[in-house]
């Protein structure tokens, strides 16, 4: 009721008085609760880009080679511990001081066993997030897909925010056995019930109504491109859950030049686990040199290299849900709606897999920003959906919340109409 008397409200205020001053702006100027905050966090992007102002700085970069021109080559590159200096003339003095003094001295070994964990199990935002990055998928047309493979029983209902299982561990087995005939991760699933099976980690989030996105059984080989890579990488993502997690030696170098420190690191993957099945995230070996506390060497270069700070990015999708998520804009079920609708009103396009406003996106933001009304801030919708929230666990009453949340926006909407 709120969204709908607010977004009826603000649409018709915007379409008839601003479509009659201006031309060329749309028959349909719409406004939303969530609408509107989202469009906010991709004009804010372009914005933080539009007034960024480059630096330029330097950096010094050692690097060292052991064994050049064998095949048991290794090289390692030094980092400088003062990252790197915006001014020229300071940066070009200790340059100098280190050209001066090029023997490294290692001062410190440290050498110790790390772990990259396997994902938790698959709520829908990070369904969305994933499908964008790794299979450039809209969040619409990754929900349009996913619902479709749920309709014909391949997978479990796709609009969820639960991301640990209920499930028994027979019952995730049965569905790790569902899988064992896939051409290209069946040997994997047939390994984890052959011993290396691992109970999926606990998330801490539950909506009591329905279980982590998983697959409910095998898929046919018939399925269209998009829709089989959507179902494979909900499979591996499962398969996954159910795995160890991933093993490295990862060892920390720190060197001392004349006045100056420098560190590198290198990673041995002992346990490759999860990764076998889930191309989605890398992890790789980086081997370097052997180094020992108290070693000396001499670098094979020292070089003062020079760069420039950039802007940020605009956002990709899987950057916009992960902000709407994150500042409680939509839910699990209508993220993907809100996202299409920037697009469909035109406030906002999609260039190069980014989200770039438009004249009439930046100008009603900017309208609304100038007049000092925060329409298109996170906050006011936030807020409401925390008061969702509260009706829910009995901590406030229906009326109470629409009294206030719609007191809120009328008074934002008289004042716009002065």
């Amino acid at each position: 009721e709120i969204d709908l008397r607010i977004g009826a409200a603000f649409t018709r205020w915007q379409t008839q008085r601003l479509s009659k001053r201006f031309a060329g702006l749309p028959k349909l100027l719409s406004y939303g609760p969530c609408q509107f905050p989202t469009l906010g966090f991709v004009v804010d992007r372009h914005w933080q880009r539009e007034s960024f102002t480059s630096e330029e700085f330097w950096k010094i970069d050692v690097s060292h080679c052991q064994f050049e021109g064998t095949p048991q080559r290794q090289a390692s590159s030094f980092t400088w511990g003062r990252g790197r200096l915006f001014d020229h003339l300071a940066a070009l003095v200790l340059y100098e001081i280190v050209l001066q003094r090029p023997t490294a001295t290692v001062v410190e070994v440290a050498r110790r066993e790390t772990r990259k964990l396997r994902p938790l199990p698959l709520n829908t935002v990070d369904l969305q997030k994933l499908a964008a990055r790794c299979l450039h998928l809209s969040s619409d047309t990754c929900m349009t897909l996913a619902e479709g493979l749920y309709q014909e029983g391949l997978l479990s209902y796709p609009r969820t925010e639960t991301d640990h299982f209920t499930l028994s561990d027979s019952e995730l087995h049965a569905l790790v056995q569902e899988q064992t005939g896939a051409p290209s991760w069946g040997a994997y699933a047939s390994s984890l019930l052959a011993g290396a099976y691992r109970r999926p980690r606990q998330g801490q989030h539950d909506d009591k109504a329905h279980p982590p996105i998983h697959p409910t059984k095998a898929a046919p080989r018939d399925l269209a491109s998009d829709r089989a890579k959507l179902y494979e990488l909900v499979a591996r993502h499962f398969l996954a859950c159910c795995s160890d997690d991933a093993l490295a030696n990862v060892v920390n170098v720190t060197v001392h030049i004349a006045t100056e420190e420098f560190n590198t690191h290198g990673t041995t993957i002992l346990a490759r686990n999860f990764l076998e099945v889930y191309p989605y995230e890398r992890w790789v070996d980086t081997p370097i040199p052997q180094y020992t506390e108290g070693q000396t060497f001499t670098p094979t270069a020292i070089l003062l290299n020079h760069g420039a700070t950039t802007p940020p990015e605009h956002l990709t999708e899987a950057d916009l849900i992960s902000l709407m998520d994150a500042n409680g804009i939509g839910t699990d079920a209508t993220i993907a709606q809100h996202i299409k609708t920037i697009q469909d009103r035109g406030y906002a396009t999609v260039e190069h897999s980014r989200f770039v406003p438009t004249k009439v996106g930046l100008a009603l933001v900017q309208g609304y920003d100038t007049m000092g009304y925060a329409l298109a801030q996170p906050q006011l919708r936030a807020e409401m959906e925390a008061d969702m929230a509260r009706i829910a666990n009995g901590t406030r009453t229906r009326a109470e919340v629409l009294a206030t949340q719609l007191a809120v926006y009328r008074q934002t909407f008289i004042r716009a109409n002065e």
